[in-house]
C-alpha cells in the first residue's frame, strides 16, 4: 500500500463505526459518542474525531453524563486520528484507564474465486451465531443479535461447511461510497482451528468484496490476538493505525 495520511486513517475509522453501529449517537463537540447499554467495547465508546468545540473539559463532562444516564463506564476510542491531540493525555490525567492496544489492517483488493464450501446470506444463521459468539462473554452474547440486526447493506455473512459441519464465519459490509469493505466477525469454531477454515472464509470475504465493487479491505485487530494477525501478514494486510480504550467508571 501507498504511504497512509492521518486524513486515510480517519476515513477507515469512521467506515468502521458506520458498519458497526451503535443503538444511540450523539454529537459531543465533533465527536460521536455512541452507546449500546453495554456488551460491544466499540458501539459503547467515543470516536473522539473532528472536534470541533473551544472547551475539552466541558465535553469530556457531557460524555461522561451520557456514559452515567446509561449506567456503563465512560469508554474512548483513542487513535493518531483522535482529537484534540492531546485527548490520551487529558483522559490518563483524569483517571481513565488504559485497555486493549488495536491494530487497523487493510490490503488493496483483487478479483478472486469464491470457494465452493462457502455459503453467503444477508442475515446470519444459527450456526454463523453459535460460532461468532462461542469465545464472548455474557453480556456480548446477549448484545450481538441487536448489534448485528443494524448492520448497514450492503452486507454478506459467510459460513465455511465441511461435511454438514459449520467450521468458521465471518462478515463483510461494504462502502459503496469509499469502496472500502470492512472485515467483521472473524471466527473458528474452537475445536476446529488450525484446519485452514479461516483462510477459506477470508478467501470468500475477499472476493465477494472484490466483485461487488470494493477496493480496499480493511479491519480491526487487537494486538494479543497473534494468531489472527499471523493470518492477515500472510495475506498481505499491513498495519496502517492504531488505537487503544481508556475507560473510567462514573
Amino acid at each position: 500500500m501507498s504511504a497512509v495520511t492521518l486524513a486515510d486513517i480517519e476515513a477507515l475509522e469512521r467506515a468502521a463505526a458506520r458498519a458497526w453501529p451503535p443503538s444511540q449517537i450523539e454529537n459531543v463537540g465533533g465527536w460521536m459518542w455512541r452507546g449500546s447499554g453495554g456488551g460491544s467495547r466499540r458501539a459503547n465508546s467515543v470516536l473522539p474525531i473532528g472536534f470541533n468545540s473551544e472547551d475539552i473539559e466541558t465535553a469530556i463532562d457531557q460524555v461522561e453524563a451520557l456514559y452515567r444516564a446509561q449506567s456503563t463506564r465512560s469508554y474512548f476510542q483513542v487513535s493518531s486520528a483522535s482529537t484534540p491531540l492531546d485527548l490520551d493525555a487529558r483522559l490518563e490525567a483524569r483517571g481513565y484507564t488504559f485497555e486493549e492496544p488495536c491494530l487497523l489492517m487493510a490490503k488493496a483488493l483483487a478479483a478472486a474465486v469464491m470457494p465452493a464450501n462457502v455459503s453467503v446470506s444477508d442475515a446470519p444463521d444459527d450456526a454463523w451465531l453459535a460460532i461468532y459468539t462461542e469465545p464472548l462473554d455474557a453480556a456480548r452474547k446477549a448484545a450481538a443479535p441487536g448489534v448485528l440486526a443494524v448492520v448497514p447493506n450492503p452486507k454478506a455473512y459467510f459460513l465455511v461447511t465441511h461435511d454438514g459441519e459449520a467450521l468458521a464465519s465471518a462478515l463483510a459490509v461494504l462502502e459503496p461510497a469509499t469502496g472500502i469493505v470492512l472485515i467483521e466477525s472473524v471466527a473458528t469454531r474452537s475445536d476446529r482451528r488450525r484446519t485452514g477454515a479461516a483462510r477459506i472464509v477470508m478467501d470468500a470475504l475477499e472476493g465477494w468484496g472484490a466483485a461487488n465493487g470494493g477496493t480496499l479491505a480493511a479491519l480491526q485487530v487487537t494486538e494479543h490476538n497473534t494468531a489472527a494477525r499471523a493470518l492477515y501478514d500472510k495475506r498481505g494486510y499491513a498495519t496502517v493505525g492504531r488505537y487503544h480504550y481508556r475507560w473510567k467508571d462514573v
